[in-house]
């Protein structure tokens, strides 16, 4: 019996005693921060071939994703966005109009076609707004790309860049 108490203890000292190896350290915190930049008074003519570009000045990391929107309308005060591309139909003439986008690591690319310039006119042409907002792309299936507020808080961006050119 003394045995049997003796090696109780004794067993009882080293398990509570010993310390084993630490563990490996945890994935740390994920924090995203994305990034927005505003360009506003754009304007689609011949001149530019209805073209805009826009130049960083540091580039996006790679495996960035660059989402592109159009201030479509303000209702109320509430700016309404919508995600490029972005295609128009005009009932009256027939004529079409498509908004798209391009980007590099270094710059983005806006651009209008439309079957009718003229028959859409400055509305559409001429002192648009656009915001391009840089997201990790993990983020692209997380979240609804066609919501531009969803987007901006998903990717904790608070602020917005206003680019003058």
């Amino acid at each position: 019996m003394k045995k049997i108490i003796t090696l109780a203890i004794v067993s009882l000292l080293v398990f509570t005693a010993c310390e084993g190896p630490e563990g490996p350290q945890g994935e740390p915190g994920i924090n995203i921060v994305g990034e927005t930049f505003e360009y506003a008074n754009v304007n689609f003519t011949s001149a530019n071939n209805y073209t805009f570009l826009a130049e960083f000045k540091s580039p996006l990391i790679n495996g960035d994703a660059m989402l592109v929107y159009r201030l479509q309308a303000v209702d109320d005060g509430t700016d309404i966005w919508e995600p490029v591309p972005s295609a128009l139909y005009h009932t009256d003439t027939g004529a079409d109009l498509q908004y798209w986008t391009n980007n590099t690591l270094y710059d983005v690319e806006i651009g209008v076609e439309s079957s009718d310039y003229a028959g859409f006119g400055p509305d559409f042409l001429s002192n648009q707004v656009f915001r391009a907002v840089i997201i990790p792309s993990d983020l692209m299936n997380t979240v609804d790309i066609n919501n531009i507020d969803a987007v901006m808080k998903a990717a904790n961006i608070k602020t917005v860049q206003k680019v003058q050119f």
